[in-house]
């Protein structure tokens, strides 16, 4: 970082006097600073400047600024004085501070939610114990949460309470939130209490039908900034104390994603010497964290060695975390044991003798399968399991594949309507992408493949941000081409700009599980379906 240098040439050759010139930065501070060493023009030449220090030139923007879009920066030269116009053309380009928001998807939902009536639990969620202790005769759903970085250590914010209540300076007014709650067809919105300072909430979910399943999401409406925390599921039920499960849904688990970066480089005295690196992701359910990796492998990490240092310890977050990036059918549901050994979960048994028994339908039913899949590097052993997923489906009408959702759980079809029943939420399509190739550097210095990386996608994010390309373009999928063209998207995801490529994204490929050499025993289902599209499964959706 150095002071901004202009120079007058003609003036100060003459004089050899140095002289300030004052601009639009910071009132009463200087912002441009001349010298009589050499000529040039008044500006950073070859850095860029600092726009709110007001006389600052850096190699790159600092943390909380950035360059600007060229819309923004033809806004920004029109509220600028005339020197700082001059000094901004004479720069490499400019930094400005970043907008103020309201941070979203930055409040987790803890998974021990409940929600009480009477003192008895009012949702299913193992609320027994819980509930015992309240005393409202009114449905209430009570709900702790944990906070993002950008909110926890946010000195404006700090609390739930305040993100949802504090007036921050993004020119917005009137904050206040609300859970929005949504049954597969329509949207309300149910008022909720905060107290002061706190990280919880709760409502009152009076309103909401029974044995229907509702996403809920806590959003801020009131100023309008609609910043949302992740989504959670319930289901309000008639609690009876009798042993129902056969009755409730299939419990649903958060699976979390997160990376490890493998880095390439040489080991000397003086230290370690990093030139590369590639990102591969893993997953595990949200109440299973992986191990730590052992210590002594300075070239592959899974946490923040810039904030914790080298070696890991289960006590620090994944890198990368996406706490909710998909959900499955929870392992602990015991309908999805194989209690009589006949290679296939229970639930799959039950759904063919209701079949039978309420519309003397016969046909044999193999619909959930169990995923496995590594949740670190370098597993030794059994490759862990995730949980359960549905197969696809086919219309047999258009001969594309789909997921089912509350529009078929109410059509004429009776499978759909038992599963309405067993399943109970819209679901969403599962589908593995691989990255694009990368190139690192071994010990001798010699370009070698990096591993490969294989990620799954649900069905709702990727067609925010899918596309194919042609002829130098990127095009948009529909239900057609999305069968007919190959699948591209970047990651890290941006949903705002999808398809404008920053430095760093990497392009991922949709493939079928049989090209990236994942088998029937990962996928757990063996079947002749064959999507189109190449989805593999279906998943709880959660938007």
């Amino acid at each position: 970082m150095r002071r901004l240098i202009g120079y007058l040439t003609l003036f100060t050759a003459l004089t050899g006097f140095t002289s300030c010139v004052s601009g639009g930065g910071r009132e009463g501070k200087p912002v441009v600073t001349s010298s009589s060493q050499a000529s040039g023009a008044l500006g950073c030449e070859e850095d860029l400047f600092w726009l709110s220090s007001g006389d600052t030139c850096v190699s790159s923007c600092p943390d909380g600024t950035s360059i600007p879009t060229s819309t923004e920066l033809t806004e920004l030269l029109t509220e600028v004085t005339e020197d700082i116009q001059t000094i901004i053309a004479n720069s490499a380009g400019v930094c400005v501070d970043n907008p103020v928001v309201r941070p979203t998807d930055e409040i987790f939902i803890n998974s021990d939610f409940c929600a009480c009536k009477s003192g008895l639990p009012d949702i299913i969620n193992n609320c027994e114990s819980y509930c015992a202790g309240t005393t409202t005769d009114t449905p209430t759903l009570y709900v702790s949460t944990t906070l993002g970085a950008n909110v926890e250590l946010n000195e404006g914010l700090g609390s739930l309470d305040n993100w949802c209540n504090n007036e921050i300076s993004d020119g917005l007014t009137g904050p206040a939130c609300f859970l929005e709650v949504y049954d597969g067809n329509s949207t309300s919105d149910l008022s909720v209490e905060i107290n002061s300072g706190s990280n919880s909430f709760s409502a009152n979910i009076s309103s909401l039908a029974l044995n229907t399943t509702y996403v809920a999401t806590l959003k801020e409406k009131g100023s309008g900034s609609n910043a949302q925390s992740k989504s959670f599921q319930i289901r309000r039920i008639e609690y009876s104390d009798d042993d129902e499960s056969d009755e409730t849904p299939l419990k649903i688990m958060p699976i979390s994603q997160y990376t490890c970066l493998t880095r390439a480089g040489t080991q000397v005295d003086a230290g370690n010497l990093y030139e590369n690196a590639a990102r591969l992701h893993y997953y595990f359910p949200s109440n299973n964290s992986p191990p730590s990796l052992a210590p002594g492998d300075p070239f592959l990490f899974c946490h923040d060695v810039s904030r914790y240092g080298e070696d890991d310890s289960p006590l620090y977050d994944r890198l990368e975390l996406i706490p909710q990036h998909m959900a499955l059918w929870d392992l602990s549901d015991v309908r999805f044991a194989d209690q009589n050994s006949d290679s296939r979960s229970d639930i799959n048994e039950t759904i063919q003798q209701r079949l039978l028994d309420d519309y003397g339908i016969t046909k044999t039913i193999n619909i959930f399968g169990l995923l496995t899949w590594p949740n670190m590097p370098n597993i030794d052993g059994n490759t862990p399991n995730m949980g359960y997923y549905m197969v696809p489906w086919i219309d047999s009408v258009t001969g594309r594949a789909f997921c089912p959702d509350q529009t078929n759980y109410n059509s004429e079809d009776k499978l759909f309507n038992i599963l309405k029943e067993v399943v109970g939420v819209s679901t969403e399509g599962m589908y593995m992408a691989v990255k694009e190739a990368e190139l690192l550097t071994n010990t001798d210095d010699e370009p070698v493949l990096a591993p490969t990386d294989i990620m799954i996608i649900r069905e709702n994010l990727l067609k925010k941000i899918w596309f194919y390309y042609e002829n130098n373009q990127h095009y948009v999928p529909d239900e057609i081409t999305a069968t007919q063209k190959t699948i591209h998207f970047y990651w890290p995801a941006d949903e705002a700009n999808p398809y404008i490529r920053k430095s760093t994204q990497k392009i991922y490929t949709i493939r079928r599980p049989s090209e990236l050499n994942v088998g029937d025993n990962q996928t757990g289902i063996p079947t002749t379906v064959d999507p189109s599209d190449k989805r593999f499964g279906c998943m709880p959706a959660l938007d």
